[in-house]
């Protein structure tokens, strides 16, 4: 195993475990997935369809400690001040520190280590427990798992099992786009997408394998672009090339008008009682006046070859339909 390529795979392996349990577990049940927002903001999660929301956030107490051990860390993060009495850090709590104060929480928050109990027991308490605190009807929590079967069955009656490659790779390339940044991204970022995708559109049902690789290839081939430059060996690799969307060249054309050019038909109209100006200079192909030193300059200039990035706006500019 290589730790670092392992690392780097952890959020395609982590979205592709929560995939295969999820349709293991439904299949071998009759149950069905759902998505679920945890975090207002956040993508939703996947859960078993049917589950109370309350009932689900009874079994989230230990994340209910850390949210709230989190909240006071903040309050001390924004609050602190040193000995001259300035602030020692950021008003606002960015998203690296609030990470950082997580795991702080975590650690703080963690209680000790129980006794192991036998199953039939556990099974008993969880459920004593749940009628006593969850908010839940009685008659719901000892009969979960028929309402369960009931909310799966609706939603196979609705969704049907149906996994267009071609929008999924229209959707995965999208997402990873705008949520990376830069907009650069690796084929893991799509692969983990791909997955997500496949979650959410199957809905507990298992899926062929490799259609996640499928996906991948699809929004490769179709809606990204290659614009890795790669200075090692390893960067010759399939997965550590780095893509963009397709539809982001625009903003990497070479041809851009200087920004002080304006177009003729987006001028503002003259003012007719204002004097007449000097007129401005020409402008060249670079959006820059032709003065004579920089005709000279530039004919002096060397011409470069072309890189990965010209030769894929040539692509883009000579591809057909396009």
């Amino acid at each position: 195993m290589h730790s670092e390529v392992l690392y780097e795979h952890a959020v395609a392996a982590s979205a592709l475990y929560n995939e295969l349990v999820m349709a293991e577990a439904c299949e071998a049940l009759g149950l069905a997935s759902e998505p679920r927002t945890v975090t207002p903001g956040r993508r939703p999660v996947m859960d078993v369809a049917g589950v109370p929301h309350e009932l689900i956030r009874w079994t989230a107490r230990r994340s209910d400690q850390i949210a709230a051990c989190r909240a006071e860390l903040e309050h001390e993060y924004v609050t602190a001040v040193d000995d001259d009495g300035e602030p020692r850090f950021l008003p606002v709590v960015s998203e690296r520190a609030r990470a950082k104060l997580n795991r702080v929480a975590a650690k703080m928050t963690r209680p000790p280590k129980q006794r192991a109990r036998p199953l039939a027991q556990l099974r008993a308490w969880w459920e004593a427990s749940a009628i006593l605190t969850s908010g839940v009807a009685a008659d719901v929590i000892t009969s979960l798992l028929e309402h369960a079967r009931a909310a799966a069955a609706a939603i196979r009656a609705r969704v049907a099992a149906v996994v267009d490659v071609a929008l999924a790779a229209v959707d995965v390339s999208a997402t990873v786009f705008v949520m990376n940044s830069g907009g650069r991204f690796h084929r893991r970022h799509l692969l983990a997408e791909a997955t997500r995708h496949l979650a959410l559109v199957l809905r507990g049902r298992r899926r062929e394998p490799g259609l996640d690789e499928q996906i991948v290839a699809a929004a490769l081939a179709t809606y990204c672009v290659d614009i890795s430059e790669p200075k090692t060996l390893r960067g010759l690799l399939p997965a550590y090339r780095l893509y963009t969307a397709r539809w982001s060249l625009a903003d990497l054309t070479s041809d851009r008008r200087h920004p002080t050019a304006t177009a003729p038909d987006r001028q503002l109209p003259a003012d007719p009682s204002a004097p007449a100006g000097p007129r401005p200079p020409d402008l060249g192909p670079g959006g820059v006046g032709d003065t004579p030193s920089a005709v000279a300059v530039r004919a002096r200039r060397p011409r470069r070859c072309g890189g990965p990035r010209e030769a894929a706006l040539h692509r883009r500019h000579t591809r057909p339909g396009v």
